[in-house]
């Protein structure tokens, strides 16, 4: 029996029933429809265990507009999640209809105050209403929420125990079916300059990406911790606002008095959207989207680099490998000899390194990320000063496929507000895939060359961080044929390349799957054919047959190594051709690279933030 009809029946059958029972009927698809896309969550145990030792009360501020049934749900779940703290709650009436202000008035308790008003304000005056009567460290909280649980745990954890100049903390918002309405602020500089866009809108609440506490441009003014101090500092909200944009306000005025801006997923909060504003949006978030901007342009729409007397800042950490530390060390060096001012600056750790963000901020320069670990480092020195691009080594979470939590975190540092330049089509296609951020530039790594050695010196085969069974195939070959193999294995930097370019070697094998073409071109500089593995992130610069000879993952294993190395050996032919070409390759590509970026960063710099 076909089961094509039942669903047009169970449609008929649900349009039939009273309204009362497809509500209930929306509501439990609604439930089991969060419950699916927040499953697998569960908060960092620290989380619990700092609060237990530092929990702080709060004042939970909660303006107010005609919104009963809304408003009684939203403290039904503040009772039941925050049993825990000393809390107060502060209602704000933005003059509601008589009716509703009697039934706001059974609310009142030890725990609750409402504060009526005399006359309809707006968003931002109930907010500052309610934040001046408040005793304690605020939680602006809109009546058309759902505190989930541990909510509250997770952004006080975030305001005192990740970083000590934090003083805003943003939750993750969700739909009611689960889905991510707000993971972070940013601005849409690309799609709409005139906006500021929520970050993972529409993927589930489990999205590991969406999971990763981070700084943030702003804040969601739907729930935002604010410590007491930040509030002392700031004030309430700009009351030039009547909708809209009075919360992003808020934050960037808090980046440029020094407090910082968190966002932190551990706390997740469902928000009916827009369930309560009960007035036409169009011509007052205008209204409020034009002051913003009178304010704000100079740091956004105004603010660019430029291409005269640019600087630019190249930032380095550990996470670099010590190839790609001197690769950008040498585009400094010839950005300089291009007549464009360069510096290096390195990192101490992959964490934020507060003195170079220190050094970074007053500077109108060009700032450039050069890896994960620099990322946030350069971001928050950009914030108001110059401007941050990305020089990509590789889609960097790649290299730890057995730790989603890190690929997860790396991915995160990837921000709308870079520009980027990729190795290759395949990282600008990887990037966009993992971040929907697009790279507009690309620039193929490689450093310069020794002029090619009329021939090999000597019968030598270098083999390049290979695995045994790679190494006993090298060998094999090179006993059979003469051959005498040099062994290098560890993190390869140009002064091992320099090393090994005194051996001339006949052929270098690596069989490496390497994110970007820097080291497998190093390595054909050496004079020797190279012999490597089929790789698409390498496959426009690293090409089978023409400047090397490609083998299978398994090439060790299979015999296609013995074969290609053994042609090498064999064939003078095919030796010289695969040494020239791979040689004249790297020179190429070392020869254009400077230029190139110079090209790029001038066409970053000249284009607003």
């Amino acid at each position: 029996m076909s089961l094509l009809p039942i669903r047009p029946i169970a449609r008929r059958i649900y349009r039939a029933l009273p309204e009362s029972a497809r509500d209930r009927i929306d509501l439990a698809r609604q439930d089991r429809s969060l419950a699916d896309r927040s499953s697998g969550l569960a908060q960092d145990p620290s989380i619990g265990l700092w609060v237990a030792r530092n929990r702080r009360p709060v004042s939970i501020v909660i303006p107010s507009y005609n919104d009963f049934p809304l408003l009684t749900a939203c403290l039904e779940a503040v009772r039941e999640t925050c049993a825990a703290f000393d809390y107060e709650v502060v209602v704000v009436d933005d003059y509601c209809q008589p009716a509703n202000s009697a039934l706001l008035r059974t609310l009142e308790s030890s725990r609750v105050r409402v504060i009526f008003k005399e006359e309809r304000q707006g968003f931002a005056v109930s907010v500052n209403v309610g934040m001046a009567a408040a005793r304690h460290d605020i939680v602006l909280l809109n009546s058309d929420t759902v505190a989930q649980a541990g909510w509250l745990e997770a952004l006080q954890y975030g305001a005192y125990a990740v970083d000590e100049k934090v003083g805003l903390v943003s939750p993750k918002l969700v739909y009611p079916d689960g889905r991510i309405q707000y993971g972070g602020t940013y601005y849409a500089r690309v799609l709409a300059p005139q906006w500021f866009g929520h970050l993972y809108v529409g993927s589930a609440a489990n999205r590991p990406l969406a999971n990763v506490s981070s700084y943030n441009r702003s804040i969601s003014g739907a729930c935002v911790y604010i410590t007491r101090s930040a509030y002392e500092e700031l004030g309430g909200l700009d009351e030039t606002y009547w909708l809209g944009f009075e919360d992003v306000d808020y934050g960037i005025e808090a980046w440029t008095r020094g407090i910082r801006c968190l966002y932190q997923p551990a706390a997740m909060v469902v928000h009916h959207e827009s369930a309560t504003r009960g007035y036409s949006q169009g011509a007052r978030e205008l209204g409020s989207m034009r002051h913003f901007w009178r304010k704000w342009s100079h740091l956004f729409l105004e603010r660019s680099v430029g291409e005269d007397d640019l600087h630019v800042d190249f930032v380095l950490s550990p996470a670099s490998s010590a190839l790609w530390c001197d690769y950008v060390a040498h585009q400094a060096s010839e950005l300089q000899r291009l007549g464009v001012s360069a510096a290096v600056l390195t990192t101490d750790a992959t964490t934020v390194d507060e003195s170079v963000v220190a050094d970074l901020a007053s500077r109108t320069s060009l700032k450039i990320a050069c890896d994960w670990g620099a990322a946030d480092t350069v971001w928050l020195g950009s914030l108001h000063e110059g401007k941050p691009a990305y020089l990509l080594p590789t889609v960097e979470s790649g290299a730890f496929p057995l730790d989603p939590d890190k690929q997860s975190m790396i991915v995160s540092k990837y921000r709308p507000e870079f520009d980027y330049v990729a190795p290759n089509r395949w990282v600008a296609d990887q990037l966009r895939a993992e971040s929907a951020w697009e790279t507009s530039h690309r620039v193929v790594p490689a450093l310069p060359t020794r002029p090619l050695a009329p021939e090999p010196a000597e019968r030598v085969v270098v083999s390049v961080n290979n695995p045994p069974s790679a190494v006993a195939a090298i060998r094999a070959v090179a006993e059979a044929h003469g051959l005498t193999v040099v062994v290098e294995d560890g993190d390869i930097s140009r002064a091992a390349i320099e090393r090994l370019s005194s051996v001339r070697p006949l052929a270098v094998v690596a069989l490496t799957p390497y994110e970007n073409s820097l080291e497998p071109l190093s390595l054909m500089a050496l004079g020797g054919a190279f012999v490597g593995l089929v790789n698409d992130k390498t496959k426009f610069e690293v090409l089978d047959g023409y400047n090397a000879l490609l083998v299978g993952a398994d090439g060790g294993e299979s015999g296609a190594l013995r074969k290609a190395l053994g042609d090498v050996a064999t064939m003078d032919s095919v030796a010289t051709e695969l040494r020239e070409n791979g040689h004249r390759t790297a020179e190429r590509f070392a020869r254009m690279a400077g230029s190139e970026l110079r090209s790029a960063l001038h066409t970053i710099a000249r284009v607003s933030v």
